[in-house]
Formats: C-alpha cells, sequence, structure tokens
C-alpha cells in the first residue's frame, strides 16, 4: 500500500507540551509526559547570560524561524579564560558573593527583593537567568542549563593542571544544585546538563600526556545531580539517595574522548547520554551508546560549529547522527561567542537556515506512531556504506561572514546511513555526496511505497529537474518485500550533493 505522506501539523509537534522524559514506547527516544514524541532541534548560545534582554528576544526570534526547539546555556562559563568573571550579566551585576580568594562562592547567590530592571538594585543575575528561561517557556521552547562549566570543577581541557582555579568540592557541587534545583524545580522545560566540555576521568583513555596520575571527578558531578533533583522535590539531604523522576539531567563531555556512556550509563540520575565528536568518531559513538543496556537516548550534544566548518559539514554531521539513532541534534556556529552578537552574520549562515529542513525530516512528515517506531538499520544498504574520513570540511570565515573552502586532504564524507519503521512501512536513506542509494527490499514489509528524494539544502523535494515545496513521489508505488532497487540521486556525486532518500 501506499502510506499517506502529508506534513503534520508544525505547531503541533513544536510547541513544548510537557515535561520530558524517556519514550516508553521507545526508549531510545523522547517524549513528554503526556506521551507526545519530541526532537530536540537544538542551538548552541552558551554565554547567553552575558548577553542583554534585547539580544535575548532577538535569539528567541531567530531560534523559531529556523524552527529550533531549543537552546543551551552555561550558568556560569568562563568569560577569556578568566575565573574571576564567571557569574555576571552584560549590566555588570554579580551572581555570587566572592570567597577570599576573589572567585565567586557557589554557596552565596545574591539575590535581591522584586525584578524590575527599570529599578535599581532590583534586577540581579538570578533575575536575568529568570528571563531567559522565561522567555523559552513563552516562545514553547525547551532549554538545557549548565549550572558550570566543568572547568570550574576539573580545570584545563586535559584536566587539573598546576594553577588551575576550581570553585567546587563535592559539598559546594551538591548544595549548588539544591538551590538550582529548588528555583528552577517546577519549569518543566529545562534540561540539565553537567560536565561542561569536559571529562569525568582524566587517564589515559582521556588522552591526558602531561601527568600519569588519574583524576576522577565522578563524585562531584554525582554531588550536583543529586543537589539538583533534591531541590527540585524539595529535600535537603546530601546521603547519594534521590528522586530522578521527574527531572531530566545528562553529562556534557569534551571531544577526542570518552562520552557519557563511559562513566554514568548506568547512574541513576543519567536520563539520557550525549556524545561530542567529530564524524569520524560518532560513526562509531552512537550505535555504542544506542546498542548498551539498559536502554537509553543518545544524542550529539555538541559538533562542529559553522564558520569553522561549511554548511556541508554541519549538515551531514547532524543527518548521520540523526540517522544512525540519535533522540536529536545541536547545531553551533562561531558568530554566536561575538559580542555584541551579530544577528546579520547569523541569518545568513547556511546551515543555520537548513538546520529547520532536518527538523522537517526528523519530525514533521511523520506522525507520533511513525516517530515513535524509527529504529537505525545499515543492513538495508547494499553495497559499499562509505566513509568519513578526518575532521572533514573545514571552512574560514572573513569579516563580512563569508565562508570559504581551505585546503584538505580528506574528501569529507560519502558515507550512506539508514533508518526505518520497526514495521518495515518506511525508510530514509541519507547519502552525505549524492552517491547511489541501494536498497534491500526484502528487509521491507510486502507491499508498494513511494519513493521521494529531498533536498536537505532547501527543504525542497525533486522530481526529475523540478522542483516542488511538498512531497512529490518520482516513482509513485515501488514493488518492495523483495529483491534490491538502486536510487541515483540528482547531480553528480560530490561535494555539497548530501540527499535524502524516503520510502513511505
Amino acid at each position: 500500500m501506499l502510506i499517506s505522506f502529508s506534513c503534520i501539523n508544525d505547531n503541533e509537534n513544536f510547541a513544548v507540551t510537557g515535561h520530558l522524559r524517556v519514550s516508553i514506547v521507545n526508549p531510545h527516544l523522547i517524549e513528554t509526559t503526556n506521551g507526545k514524541p519530541v526532537f530536540l532541534n537544538n542551538f548552541t548560545a552558551w554565554n547567553l547570560t552575558s548577553r542583554s534582554r534585547e539580544d535575548i528576544d532577538e535569539l528567541m526570534s531567530f531560534c523559531k524561524s529556523r524552527k529550533f526547539n531549543m537552546i543551551s546555556v552555561a550558568i556560569l562559563i568562563p568569560i577569556n579564560g578568566s575565573v574571576r568573571g564567571v557569574g555576571t550579566t552584560i549590566y555588570g551585576i554579580h551572581g555570587f558573593e566572592n570567597d577570599s580568594t576573589g572567585c565567586p562562592d557557589p554557596l552565596r547567590p545574591i539575590t535581591t527583593p522584586g525584578n524590575d530592571p527599570g529599578i535599581p538594585g532590583q534586577y540581579d543575575f538570578w533575575d536575568h537567568v529568570d528571563y531567559i528561561v522565561n522567555q523559552v517557556v513563552e516562545n514553547k521552547m525547551y532549554i538545557s542549563v549548565h549550572p558550570t562549566w566543568g572547568e570550574l570543577i576539573s580545570g584545563s581541557y586535559e584536566g587539573m593542571l598546576p594553577g588551575d582555579t576550581v570553585i567546587f568540592n563535592e559539598t559546594k557541587a551538591y548544595k549548588y544544585g539544591q538551590w538550582l534545583g529548588q528555583r528552577y524545580g517546577d519549569k518543566g522545560n529545562i534540561i540539565w546538563m553537567l560536565g561542561g566540555d569536559r571529562s569525568a576521568i582524566y587517564d589515559s583513555k582521556t588522552k591526558k600526556f602531561w601527568n600519569d596520575a588519574v583524576q576522577d571527578f565522578r563524585a562531584l558531578y554525582r554531588a550536583m545531580a543529586e543537589g539538583l533533583a533534591d531541590g527540585a522535590n524539595g529535600e535537603d539531604s546530601h546521603d547519594g539517595v534521590a528522586d530522578y523522576s521527574n527531572i531530566v539531567i545528562s553529562f556534557h563531555p569534551r571531544k577526542w574522548a570518552p562520552n557519557s556512556s563511559e562513566w554514568f550509563h548506568n547512574d541513576p540520575w543519567l536520563t539520557f547520554n550525549s556524545i561530542q565528536d567529530t564524524p569520524e568518531d560518532q560513526v562509531e559513538s552512537i550505535p555504542h551508546d544506542y546498542n548498551l543496556a539498559p536502554i537509553k537516548p543518545t544524542w550529539l550534544f555538541e559538533g562542529r560549529y559553522e564558520g569553522g566548518i561549511t554548511a556541508w559539514g554541519v549538515r551531514y554531521q547532524a543527518y548521520q547522527t540523526m540517522f544512525s539513532g540519535a533522540f536529536g541534534h545541536t547545531y553551533g556556529c562561531e558568530e554566536i561567542f561575538n559580542s555584541p552578537l551579530d544577528f546579520k552574520k547569523l541569518k545568513v549562515l547556511p546551515a543555520s537556515q537548513q538546520m529547520a529542513h532536518l527538523y522537517t525530516i526528523a519530525r514533521e512528515i511523520w506522525t507520533d506512531k511513525q516517530f515513535l517506531a524509527r529504529m537505525p538499520d545499515q543492513s538495508l544498504i547494499v553495497g559499499e556504506q562509505g566513509d568519513t574520513r578526518g575532521d572533514g570540511d573545514i571552512a574560514s570565515m572573513n569579516k563580512e561572514g563569508n565562508i570559504s573552502l581551505k585546503p584538505v586532504n580528506d574528501v569529507g564524507s560519502d558515507r550512506i546511513t539508514a533508518i526505518r519503521g520497526n514495521d518495515g512501512e518506511w525508510v530514509m536513506a541519507y547519502s552525505a555526496n549524492g552517491r547511489e542509494i541501494t536498497i534491500d527490499l526484502s528487509r521491507l514489509y510486502k507491499g508498494t511505497l513511494g519513493a521521494y528524494w529531498f533536498n536537505p539544502r532547501n527543504g525542497k523535494w525533486q522530481v526529475g529537474n523540478e522542483e516542488f515545496g511538498k512531497p512529490r513521489p518520482f516513482i509513485a508505488k515501488l514493488a518492495t518485500g523483495k529483491g534490491t532497487h538502486s536510487f541515483v540521486p540528482p547531480g553528480e556525486p560530490g561535494r555539497d550533493n548530501d540527499w535524502v532518500l524516503i520510502l513511505k
């Protein structure tokens, strides 16, 4: 049979409709507590607390226009490498009293009566954080919040180095988490992210060369997770026990090192796994986490940034991640770190627009039942699956916001990645460079399916030399259930000619 292929109502799927949890139907995915499946299309804005309210408003509008339904921020994040500058808004308001060394003391947050920015002395640092969270709520989005960047717990990227300044021990990690959980525990749109571009253990696996000593920071992260849960539940008892049923927490690892599952997969506080990898690494990381027991969702929480990588490099990392079984994706760009924010540059970055098309393919064209039935299946691909070599498509951006390709020794990716419904009634296959896709039709149900080409560069549907704004098959009724079929994407194989094949 030919399954109906009309786009689902965007507003219905896009809006936040409840607290998040691991899906009961498919524990590889995320849903709301009322059973609505969610694909998180995340935008990186780490230092948003240091931006103005006007910048925050414009960023929310930008994200909604690009179908980003989530942003990521950090409450405590070093600015220009200075620990003493953390916890300060653009208005010069500090979030904490300082300790004897002049560093912020996480046990002494500064709060003031009222929250009116027009009245001197009222609008404090935490009112500014509240404003960000409330704007996210108003825009019906989700937000991932780092209580602190990992540097303030474990020091440098390669582990604690002589001279590193940290402000957390196990007690401070718990109490700070407890305070945050108490303040924001009723916000159903918050995902807490621990870690912050750091490893939980520094040893030979983390490529730490300066010292052979093992450094283990798991107790601090576990204490902070317990504090967040206790605060949300009105508890204040650092005893190693907490109720994590109404809170969502993950861990943000560093690149080229083990991911969250290495240390915390079996911890009760870890709702889902997160990876930070290049495409070459994630080919192994996503399937590794996907196949772990007990089952927990996984996703790419930090990938390569547009501006340092071309739009094609961003796209194929995103699609390969999602088609490998990730429940969501995070986009980042170099321009978000500039001050002041230059939205003119941000708006012309191609991949920042094209992530809206990723959301279309990931969520909008599927019913809730179809979305929850997805599973990665590389056995659908007949012949060479391809590869992702090196760090891929490296680029540079000039002052005008134009991106040019740097010479590289590799050719990026020619990988084909496939995902299907567990009933065999639909398939999506992504060809990173537009080379031929051969599908084993015997792995699908016995019937007929329509075949569609989707262009991830412009969100159009292709039939021959024509583009369409709505789905239109280039094969109306393809017999399935036996044999194989080869599909040749439009254009010539090569850079920036990626395509999505859909059988439905």
